[in-house]
């Protein structure tokens, strides 16, 4: 599965040198992944209405900079999903088509909201996962 979402970037995420900060890059994923999951019903509008499935915390974030982001506007980031275990979900991501700014990839891990300690996915969060529409 692959999901394609267009970020705004805006002049306020830049460092001195006039580059997006290395910092942003990982908010724009989040704000990636966030659509996705809307895009999949799993809507976090209000808290006592949260989906279980996104009750998760980051386990793993690894970010290569290819080239650096040097003006305002709008930048696609892609996510691909690459495994679903039990607890965790897998997702490869692309900063940029054109050029290519960054990639990487991130592991989420689902929790109980109670205990905080991981718990399975819904099937309905796996039927999702794997079937993403672009």
């Amino acid at each position: 599965m692959t999901f394609t979402f267009d970020s705004d970037v805006f002049f306020d995420e830049f460092d001195p040198n006039g580059h997006l900060h290395n910092a942003r890059f990982p908010i724009h994923v989040e704000r990636a992944q966030s659509a996705l999951f809307e895009q999949l019903g799993f809507t976090a509008d209000r808290p006592a209405e949260r989906a279980a499935d996104l009750c998760y915390v980051v386990r793993e974030l690894h970010l290569e900079f290819l080239a650096p982001v040097t003006v305002p506007g709008t930048m696609t980031v892609a996510l691909t999903g690459t495994r679903l275990g039990t607890t965790s979900a897998a997702y490869a991501f692309r900063c940029g088509t054109d050029p290519v700014y960054a990639h990487g990839h991130r592991v989420i891990v689902k929790v109980d909201p109670d205990t905080r300690r991981p718990a399975p996915w819904s099937d309905r969060f796996r039927s999702a996962f794997l079937g993403t529409p672009r």
